[in-house]
């Protein structure tokens, strides 16, 4: 049999892995792999210089590539270690037999001795490279596995089976595919194209969304003045290039925070984004590599009785009174577990009567304390609503700054507030099984895609701490504006503009989309996708209709969920081409997740189910 799995990613990664653990050893495999960047993927690319001080957005100790589905049994712990385990055991001789990976993954694998630290995005390539060569050295002689760096430009059916082109021209069969793209660059849009036509006009620089490893900020200088929109995940990483990147540096004072000592090269950042303000902070990891939080309220089981005594529909505000219930219950019981002048049959006594949710607003009266019980979660998300002014918008984002770093370094379990968001981090599976299994109706489904992704994003995918520590000092250091809310860029004649929620006007020689772009195959630069879509193999999912006629998930991939198999345009299964991943975001709840170990992380469970449906059908 041959497969093609294309793309060179962690899920790709696990479905090889598992392919190898499954396969019956009586039949003959031959499997190759096509990525055009390293095996680990473009994002993970450790040949990347910026990708050698961009962090991961997970503790190394929740980070696996070993498929753990259902075969912990077969291997010993010591075999498959997480990213944290295999920087102090196998990364150090790894990297000693391997000269192309610069010096500087050395030096950082010596220095990560801890689960409250983060690895660089460079590490987890070297790792990718690791794990590799591991399953190859311990494959069967069955199999016989390939890997071909190279991109991938088309795919056509053969009846049975596929015919595969490559960018450089070869040819190859497979008789079944599996296509894990990850995020994919879109083509400009009209607004997009005038932009970057602004931009070549009068010799300055636009960066539309795009992965942030592979921005030049080389000619940006202490002349420019940058726009740049949005503060998630990829705004950090661009802060860290346009500052330290430019010759600057952090030192850290004796209560922890940071000062910015800048080099005199750096652009002046103007900073902004829809809400205003970047996403919560990661609070320092307290938790083991398979340590989820275990609801007390918001469990699977009950949200699955509420929807089948709903008429097989759970509703989106029931969903969220759930949620917020558990949040809520976790940030009350943490401040009685901060309060050190408890004894222990006090304390115990506390959190008994918090277990019942109408027993919260009577806490402080029977007990003498002076716990905040009146807490909105919406409120969290969005706090700077209310702001009138630019001014104070400022003074606002500075003190929630200050106020997001002391939550987050009392730690994701500890922290009254960071460990209430870290629940969402902890029940995505839940969240994603209620999803999954069509329990909302079309107008939830619309709100669980736009107001519930925003809350979820301001308070669950936020940065290390160590990057908002870093912002602040930026700040403090006035090498960054501030800009209110709903931040619209656009340029006029002479130069980049941009205006805020309170109609401030802002001018740059520069302009940086810091994000990446919404997962939409029909936008996407691909070729590969570009020829699937002509040669109708791949149409967009119009199973949820929204009361104007329109379809919100048909900018992904449709496929079967429960095979992943994909779907043609005349609405029929395509057997043997799968697809998984990011160009399924929305009709699967939250692809974009590293896999974790021993939690069923939804990597491993789909590549359980693609490798079924490869090795059985």
């Amino acid at each position: 049999m041959q497969i093609a799995l294309i793309g060179a990613g962690p899920r790709n990664l696990a479905i090889l892995d598992r392919l190898i653990q499954k396969a019956d050893s009586n039949q003959a495999l031959t499997i190759n792999i096509f990525d055009p960047y390293p095996v680990g993927g473009r994002v993970w690319n450790p040949f990347f210089e910026n990708n050698q001080t961009y962090l991961m957005n997970t503790n190394p100790n929740q980070v696996t590539l070993f498929n753990d589905y259902d075969i912990g049994q077969r291997r010993g712990e010591d075999l498959t270690p997480n990213l944290l385990t295999w920087a102090q055991s196998y990364a150090l001789p790894f990297l000693k037999q391997h000269h192309e990976y610069p010096m500087a993954y050395r030096e950082e694998v010596l220095s990560l001795t801890s689960m409250t630290a983060y690895a660089s995005r460079g590490l987890m390539g070297v790792y990718a490279a690791w794990f590799f060569e591991e399953i190859l050295n311990n494959c069967p002689s069955n199999l016989s596995v390939r890997f071909h760096q190279v991109a991938v430009k088309s795919l056509l059916e053969a009846n049975p089976g596929f015919n595969i082109t490559t960018t450089d021209y070869n040819h190859f069969f497979a008789d079944k595919v599996v296509l894990a793209l990850g995020h994919l660059d879109a083509e400009l849009s009209e607004k997009k194209k005038d932009l970057e036509k602004f931009a070549k006009e009068k010799g300055f620089h636009y960066y539309p969304a795009s992965h942030p490893a592979e921005n030049d900020f080389s000619s940006l200088n202490e002349n420019d003045t940058v726009l740049v929109q949005g503060l998630g995940l990829s705004f950090f990483d661009d802060l860290l290039s346009l500052t330290a990147g430019k010759g600057g540096f952090f030192l850290t004072k004796k209560n922890g925070s940071l000062v910015y000592h800048p080099s005199g090269h750096e652009p002046h950042l103007i900073i902004g984004s829809g809400s205003g303000l970047p996403p919560r902070a990661h609070g320092l990891n307290q938790k083991g590599a398979n340590e989820l939080y275990q609801p007390r309220f918001f469990t699977l089981e009950r949200m699955q009785r509420i929807a089948k005594d709903c008429g097989g529909h759970l509703p989106y505000n029931t969903f969220r009174h759930v949620l917020d219930q558990e949040m809520t219950y976790k940030y009350l019981t943490n401040q009685v577990n901060l309060l050190d002048k408890l004894s222990d049959t006090e304390r115990e006594e506390i959190l008994d009567f918090l277990e019942n949710p109408k027993n919260w607003q009577h806490v402080n009266e029977k007990f003498h304390l002076k716990l905040d019980v009146h807490i909105s979660w919406e409120k969290e998300a969005t706090p700077s609503r209310d702001v009138t002014s630019l001014s104070a918008f400022r003074k606002f984002f500075v003190q929630h700054l200050k106020e997001d770093i002391d939550s987050a370094a009392l730690g994701n379990d500890k922290s009254p507030l960071t460990g209430a968001y870290d629940i969402l981090r902890d029940v995505r599976g839940t969240v994603r099984t209620l999803y999954n299994d069509r329990l909302f109706d079309e107008d939830d489904y619309q709100k669980l895609l736009t107001d519930f992704k925003l809350f979820d994003t301001q308070l669950s995918v936020g940065p290390p701490l160590i990057r908002t520590r870093q912002l602040l000092a930026l700040i403090k250091a006035k090498q960054v504006t501030i800009a209110g809310p709903n931040f619209s860029v656009a340029h006029d004649q002479q130069f980049f503009t941009a205006t805020d929620r309170f109609d401030e006007h802002y001018q740059g020689t520069a302009l940086i989309e810091a994000r990446l772009g919404r997962p939409d195959f029909r936008t996407a630069k691909s070729p590969l996708l570009k020829s699937l879509r002509q040669h109708g193999l791949i149409v967009g999912d119009n199973r949820i209709i929204n009361q104007d006629g329109t379809a919100p998930l048909a900018n992904t991939i449709k496929v079967d969920l429960k095979t992943f198999t994909v779907y043609n345009k005349e609405n029929q299964l395509i057997p043997n081409l799968f697809v998984t991943g990011v160009p399924l975001e929305g009709q699967s709840w939250f692809t974009t997740v590293i896999p974790r170990p021993h939690v069923q992380t939804i990597a491993f469970t789909e590549a359980a189910t693609v490798v079924n449906q490869i090795l059985n059908q």
